[in-house]
Parts: C-alpha cells; structure tokens; sequence
C-alpha cells in the first residue's frame, strides 16, 4: 500500500489542482497527508474538503523539513511518494511511478513538464538553456517536485535535517545507477515568470547547496555539477548563445546572492511568488 506526503505552505491557489492529479490514480488503500505548516491561508481547508482519503495534519511551525517530518510520523506504508504542493502529476503518473520504484531503482521521479505560460522571453530563453543541464529530467530527484521512494531507500537516513535544500540532502544518499525518471510519467511544474524572480530563488537554492555540502560533506560525492556541461553544449551552438547569455548571467548572479545571504546570515526561505497570482 503506497503513501503520498504534500507540504504545502499558503498554497490555496494550487492546493486542489495539486490534489486532483493524485486522487487521478489514488486507489481506496492509498495514504494521503497533507501538511499544511504556518499557513495564513485557506490551503488546509480547501485540502479536508476535497476527498475522505485525505489527511490534513496542520502545524503552527514554519519549515518544509518540519511538515515532512511531522507527516511521515502519520504515515506507515511504501513506496513513499513525497510531492510539493505547487506541482501537478499526469493521469497514470502514480501507478507508473509505483511500477518502476524498487530493485535496483530504490528512488525515481516523473518527467518535469514546464508550464511556460505568462512566461517572459527572458525566462523561456533560460528554460530552454536549462534543458541542456542534464540534473533535469534525469535520475531522482530532477527538478520534478516529485520523487518517490522504496521503504530501504528511505531507512538511508533518518529524520529530515532543519535545511533548505530537502531535494539536495535525499539526493546525495543516493548513487546516480540507483536513480531514474521515468518518462511515462509526468509532473507540470510552474517556473517563475521572469527572470529576476528566477534568480532570487536560485540563490536561495545555491545556499542550500552550501550549506548541505558543509554540514553533511559526505553526501558531496553522489552531488555533480552539470553547470559546466550545460554551457559547452551551447557553446558549440551558436543559435543557442541567446539562451546561453541568459543563463550564464543567472548562474553569476545566484552565486553572488548565494555568497551575499550567507555573508550577512539570511536564513529565511525564499519562493517564487509568480506561478501564485491569479491571471
């Protein structure tokens, strides 16, 4: 019997699309809790009202680590579905998923499919150079907001740390063999809108990395930038130098962030509030 964990922080304006694409594929045996912590918002209210199926587990406390840790103790079976709030999975994205974790794939994730909609040109530019960076939609974790993983794949590691990166912490657990996306599955997930709101939450994404990388150094080894590669095989391309200006002036400038927040002790989470209006 598989089980599904949704943190979801303020997120009524998404909380029932996410929902809808679970309750798709859910089976009467299928586990959902959904842990909506420091909402200000209707995201628990619209969650209990949506299917008996469901769990809403609410917390006063802040802090992605602290809905997962919170939730996985209301939580008995696998494979562990653990699925962001603002992401929204195709029909038979779940019983695919479910097929194809396990032996010798203890860890795998949906397709990333990007909803490009109301998107500047600046960030369509930076979307499609992204699409040379080989971390997204490859192995598990991808970029997908989603992975999933098999009860042995879970015990690697205990109780959530109190960090950003969540993503980056699971993945360093695992040898990228271990890993796969499968790409009959699929998760819609919403970019930011411009390019400057990119920026802020790839800074907020590059301290997590630091800080994963020293506070738990050993998880560096299954950790491999794929920035390098990315920016040659554009290079090699001239009808791509576009995206690669784009890029390349994100990278830069979520590096300075990065090293300014970390500098001055920014410790708040930062997320894009763009994919949360209302068009």
């Amino acid at each position: 019997m598989p089980s599904v964990i949704i943190p979801a922080y303020n997120e009524e304006s998404c909380i029932e699309r996410t929902l809808r694409g679970v309750l798709t594929d859910a089976t009467d045996d299928l586990e959902i809790v959904v842990v909506p912590n420091a909402c200000t918002d209707r995201t628990a209210e619209i969650a209990d009202s949506l299917d008996k199926r469901i769990r809403v587990i609410s917390t006063p406390i802040p802090g992605k680590c602290h809905a997962l840790n919170l939730g996985e103790q209301h939580l008995r079976t696998f494979p562990r579905i653990f699925l962001d709030a603002d992401i929204q999975l195709s029909p038979g994205a779940i019983p695919e998923l479910l097929r194809n974790c396990g032996r010798p794939h203890p860890i795998v994730s949906p397709l990333p499919v990007y909803n490009m909609r109301h998107a500047s040109i600046g960030m369509r530019l930076f979307m499609r150079a992204e699409a040379f960076n080989h971390y997204f939609g490859h192995g598990s974790p991808n970029g997908s907001g989603c992975f999933v993983l098999t009860e042995e794949g879970r015990q690697r590691w205990g109780t959530f740390p109190d960090i950003m990166a969540d993503d980056a912490f699971v993945h360093g657990h695992f040898q990228p063999f271990e890993t796969i996306t499968i790409r009959e599955a699929t998760a819609t997930v919403m970019p930011p809108r411009d390019v400057f709101s990119m920026i802020k939450v790839q800074g907020r994404v590059r301290r997590g990395t630091y800080e994963i990388f020293h506070r738990y150094p050993e998880l560096a080894s299954n950790h491999e930038s794929q920035v390098g590669g990315s920016l040659g095989r554009m290079l090699i391309r001239p009808w791509e130098w576009p995206a690669f200006a784009v890029y390349a002036f994100v990278k830069i400038r979520e590096r300075q962030l990065a090293k300014a927040d970390i500098k001055r002790g920014q410790k708040d989470w930062i997320r894009d509030e763009t994919t949360r209006r209302q068009f």
